[in-house]
């Protein structure tokens, strides 16, 4: 087995990393900038790609995408969040049929926020896509991962907001919270479906070494809010003292993105809990015994 990271300098593909080095797994990471010897120079943008070490793979780990709640979403950002996305894992999928002949394994990943916002609907995931951006964003993107389905292996990760005080989401709510400047978004009633970075992790390695899941919401649980929030606040060793923020105030700061903080979201994940993949993090309580680095 070696395996093919693709966005390995991202916060998912740094700790995959990471446990691949425990279990001496060998593996390349596509980079723009090569450092090391595990890096194979790539740009999608220019469709380059240094083929001379292709052909001993034999898995791909595709995490390749611009952060989605890293910027505003302009029309400009829109159009990179989809490029880094899509056209990325075209072009992937293009010089791997000719210079990959050993791969037998994709997992790809995607967002849980296939569907819109609906407070009264937990969704599986035969549901339909919804029609806003990041639904149809999310309907392209798996479209592209699909081109790999012809492997004898084949995962999308429809992965949940992913937390661990290591990096991520947690540290943006978190970083405000030291001055005691931390608030709740919006009502705090909205539903949070999150999943721990470890376990996105061991459900990978689970994965390489076992069967695959198709596609595949990757959730722990469905929290509120504020909820959320108030368990950061408690590992922080902080207290949330302000009042709540209104949910016109963050559409004014964040546009559009915004919705991702004040809008609720349900996911069911029994096909999860059925895969025989023990999940490590089931309650939000369980961060506050996470490991330290």
């Amino acid at each position: 087995m070696e395996i093919l990271i693709v966005g390995g300098s991202g916060f998912i593909g740094q700790a995959l990393q990471k446990a691949l080095d425990l279990i001496r797994v060998p593996y390349k990471v596509l980079s723009r900038t090569p450092k090391t010897d595990t890096h194979i120079y790539w740009n999608p943008n220019n469709h380059e790609l240094d083929h001379s070490s292709l052909g001993t793979i034999t898995h791909i780990i595709n995490l390749a995408g611009a952060g989605i709640a890293d910027q505003r979403w302009t029309k400009q950002r829109k159009e990179e969040l989809i490029k880094s996305r899509i056209n990325s894992t075209e072009y992937l999928h293009n010089e791997c049929r000719k210079y990959c002949p050993n791969l037998i394994g994709y997992i790809g990943i995607s967002g849980v926020n296939a569907f819109g916002f609906n407070n009264n609907r937990k969704y599986h995931e035969g549901d339909a896509y919804g029609d806003d951006f990041l639904s149809q964003l999310v309907a392209q993107w798996e479209q592209a991962h699909l081109l790999f389905n012809q492997l004898p292996s084949f995962s999308i990760f429809r992965l949940g907001m992913v937390l661990s005080s290591h990096g991520g989401a947690y540290r943006k709510i978190a970083a405000p919270m030291k001055f005691y400047m931390g608030a709740v978004p919006g009502s705090g009633k909205q539903l949070v479906p999150w999943v721990h970075l470890d376990d996105v992790v061991g459900l990978t390695l689970k994965v390489l070494q076992d069967k695959p899941l198709g596609l595949i919401h990757v959730v722990s649980e469905n929290s509120s809010m504020s909820e959320l929030t108030k368990t950061i606040a408690q590992k922080e060793r902080s207290v949330i003292i302000l009042p709540n923020i209104p949910s016109s105030v963050i559409r004014l700061f964040f546009g559009e993105m915004g919705l991702l903080l004040t809008e609720s979201l349900q996911i069911n994940h029994t096909k999860l809990a059925q895969s025989g993949y023990n999940i490590r993090f089931n309650n939000l309580s369980d961060l506050m015994y996470e490991k330290e680095n």
